[in-house]
């Protein structure tokens, strides 16, 4: 069998082999998926500007690319070996799998938040080596005649066989992957917890009417809309019972939690309050708002008493994550540990069981899966503070126009909706105008009232087109602090999205 035919042969062993452990990693945590571990590490490991560059330019793909590079690399690596582990002619294909499964199980290493069970890691790298080496063996059926039967009575040759062993391998692969991903979205942490009921329940005032516009976003974003992302591939799990949340460093009272005694010890509150991402450009998705409810980290830090001298307060994640707030903006009430997102335990994407929510920062500073709390007498530099994002990544004033006409389309003389949603983290908005002359001149749009000051609100114009051609619309909004939403385009690295949001309407 020539060098080219054996790589084949290799690389689809390996897929076989990662198959295993793609669903030994979804039935539990303490195998490591390589591939993701390879991947995690070089993400975290990437200088700022290239990160930068490559989310900008890929979004949330450049995490999925980075995990496809990963197994790429796998499979190049499989293919290599059973090339390169032999004795002359004759394949030794159970020992390359053995020596596979190996650098394998090293990459359990580099993962920082793994909780590796040795018996569950070995007897997975022990089925995955197995499965390599009987695959690659089927594989490998062959004779200098290949298009000679093996049984005249059946005609099966062996090339025949060994298309069959081929699809049957890529099957195997393929289904494998299939029962990890079905593993992986029925798993996750035990949310049959109890939440402890908040003194004064997140309601929704009444309030004066406001056009049902259809398309207009929901003033409460369900749990399943609301966006989310993170620096993982794979989400950790991390379970309520026997989770702690420690608060430690310049404190004159270390302290230590567990999801009850937290909820216990402190006054739970809930509230609305908008999450807004980094990386959201203007008019994107990237933000939502809904009823956070979980004791405030005041009280906390309070309780802890916070040395003389202290500056940040950083929050320490179970997938390795670090970020910090300064101390004034944590003594801030309305920063919370947060335990439920309307009305139920937070998900895992979420940040189950405890996360934090600090509504005039970005979420990048908002941490989940909390695991401790350490006071520091330092400006203390985050995981993209470190690749030069912004440290005080304070919300910007921003606006969004989520119905423009019709579809994008209007009729000259005819009535029609141009209308959005406009937030600016916890300093409310004020006012919001648009304009169908590219900005020379600006009209005041109806205003939903907000529930709360840390809420956003929806925005609604009824527009009269006079003339007919593409109308480019824009929106601005003016915060409770008096400050215009700026029209300067900036991209959303390293300190948030910048302009005005525009559409253009086709007007006849």
């Amino acid at each position: 069998m020539d060098r080219g035919r054996i790589r084949q042969v290799g690389a689809l062993a390996t897929l076989v082999a990662l198959a295993v452990l793609w669903v030994a990693s979804g039935i539990t945590s303490s195998v490591v998926f390589p591939s993701n571990s390879v991947a995690g590490a070089l993400v975290r490991e990437t200088p700022g500007d290239v990160a930068t560059f490559f989310i900008e330019l890929l979004g949330h793909w450049a995490l999925r690319l980075s995990t496809l590079g990963a197994l790429a690399a796998a499979v190049a690596l499989g293919a290599e070996a059973l090339v390169r582990i032999r004795s002359g002619e004759r394949l030794r294909p159970y020992l390359a799998g053995f020596v596979l499964a190996g650098v394998a199980g090293l990459t359990a290493f580099v993962e920082p938040t793994a909780e590796v069970a040795p018996l569950w890691m070995s007897t997975s790298l022990l089925a995955a080596a197995l499965a390599y080496g009987s695959t690659a063996t089927l594989l490998t059926v062959t004779s200098e005649e290949p298009d000679a039967p093996i049984v005249h009575d059946t005609g099966l040759t062996r090339r025949r066989v060994l298309k069959i062993g081929a699809g049957g391998a890529m099957a195997l692969a393929l289904g494998g992957g299939v029962v990890g991903w079905i593993l992986r979205k029925a798993g996750g942490p035990d949310r049959d917890v109890a939440l402890v009921a908040p003194t004064a329940p997140a309601t929704v005032p009444p309030r004066a009417p406001f056009p049902k516009i259809a398309g207009l976003t929901p003033e409460i974003t369900s749990v399943a809309d609301h966006y989310q992302v993170d620096v993982n591939l794979v989400q950790p799990t991390v379970e309520a019972e026997g989770w702690t949340l420690s608060v430690l460093g310049a404190v004159e009272e270390p302290l230590e939690y567990t999801f009850d005694s937290l909820q216990q010890d402190f006054e739970v509150v809930e509230e609305f309050s908008v999450l807004a991402c980094i990386s959201n450009p203007v008019g994107g998705p990237l933000v939502g708002h809904s009823a956070w409810r979980g004791v405030r980290l005041k009280d906390v830090l309070v309780k802890a008493g916070a040395r003389p001298g202290a500056v940040d307060v950083v929050f320490k994640a179970a997938d390795g994550y670090t970020d910090s707030i300064p101390l004034e903006v944590a003594l801030d009430p309305s920063v919370l540990l947060a335990v439920g997102q309307n009305g139920e335990p937070l998900t895992r994407e979420h940040g189950f069981p405890c996360r934090v929510r600090v509504p005039g920062i970005y979420g990048m500073k908002n941490v989940k899966w909390l695991q401790a709390i350490e006071v520091v007498e330092r400006d203390y530099k985050g995981y993209w503070m470190k690749r030069g994002w912004s440290d005080s990544a304070v919300v910007k004033t921003q606006s969004r126009i989520d119905v423009a006409g019709d579809d994008g389309a209007a009729s000259v003389g005819t009535e029609t909706w141009i209308a959005g949603v406009a937030w600016a983290g916890d300093r409310g908005v004020n006012k919001v105008e648009v304009s169908m002359d590219d900005g020379k001149s600006w009209e005041a749009a109806q205003l939903k009232e907000p529930i709360n000051d840390l809420s956003w609100r929806l925005w609604a114009y009824r527009w009269t087109p006079a003339s007919a051609g593409a109308i480019p619309v824009l929106c601005r909004a003016t915060d409770g602090d008096g400050n215009v939403q700026s029209p300067e385009e900036t991209e959303p690295h390293p300190a948030g999205a910048g302009g005005y949001h525009r559409l253009e309407v086709d007007v006849a």
